[in-house]
């Protein structure tokens, strides 16, 4: 009898654990951060130029500026438990400095190893734009990475608070680094031992007083840094050099 009580008792704690798991990884999955109320405006605001589209079960943010360049596009890829309309401001900037298309793609669950060929879709969608910049945040910056490894359509990838997980180092394609100087969330040290992996045609910028969470507009993110400039001059001076970026031959 004792060893059958012991038994339902190992039994109904490893029930509760897997319940307690299961819980946890639900409240995980389901848990985001929203866009700021500055995005959602501007998307109501500028809803001629910023619409949502989809492709069967995707859906994205495509920004077209007024008598759009075809030639070159961008896709953004959000960082990890960031809702993808949270990137518009950057976006719509983007767009507006290049006159080219912006895409923003979104994920199950918004994490990019959900669905990390997302783009791809989209590349194929606006099949007369030829070449493509990929630019990830955070966790976007590294899956987007791996899926410019493989497309020969993406010129250059961008990486915001990032950096490649795939080594790089003895191709062609073009890469730019920014990040904040008060950027608490980005990994300094596995930063600095990508380096590596980072292609030979690769630029590197910081931000001075830049931090983790002001590339996206959601808020302040969870034990990042304080910034010491606004939010409008990180993402101002974010889309300044990748603009002059992607137009360098």
């Amino acid at each position: 009898m004792k060893n059958n009580r012991n038994k339902r008792a190992r039994y109904f704690r490893i029930i509760t654990l897997i319940a307690i798991l299961i819980f946890a990884v639900t409240v995980y999955l389901f848990q985001h951060y929203k866009p700021a109320d500055e995005a959602t405006a501007l998307i109501e605001r500028q809803s001629e130029m910023i619409v949502e589209e989809k492709i069967g079960m995707k859906t994205a943010l495509v920004i077209t500026p007024p008598e759009v360049d075809d030639s070159v596009g961008w896709i953004i890829y959000p960082g990890g438990k960031v809702d993808y309309r949270a990137y518009a401001v950057l976006g719509y900037r983007l767009a507006q400095e290049s006159g080219q298309r912006v895409i923003i793609v979104s994920f199950p669950f918004h994490l990019a190893v959900f669905d990390i060929n997302a783009g791809k879709a989209w590349m194929d969608k606006y099949e007369d734009t030829k070449k493509w910049y990929v630019v990830g945040h955070s966790l976007g910056g590294v899956m987007g990475a791996q899926m410019a490894k493989s497309e020969d359509r993406v010129a250059g990838v961008g990486f915001l608070a990032s950096y490649p997980s795939a080594d790089f180092s003895d191709s062609d394609l073009r890469m730019i680094s920014i990040r904040g100087s008060s950027d608490k969330i980005l990994n300094i040290a596995a930063f600095a031992d990508a380096q590596e992996k980072f292609s030979p045609y690769s630029e590197f910028y910081v931000i001075q007083g830049g931090n983790h969470s002001q590339f996206g507009s959601y808020g302040f993110q969870k034990d990042d840094g304080m910034a010491t400039v606004t939010k409008e001059n990180q993402i101002e001076m974010t889309v300044d050099f990748l603009v002059l970026w992607g137009s360098e031959k």
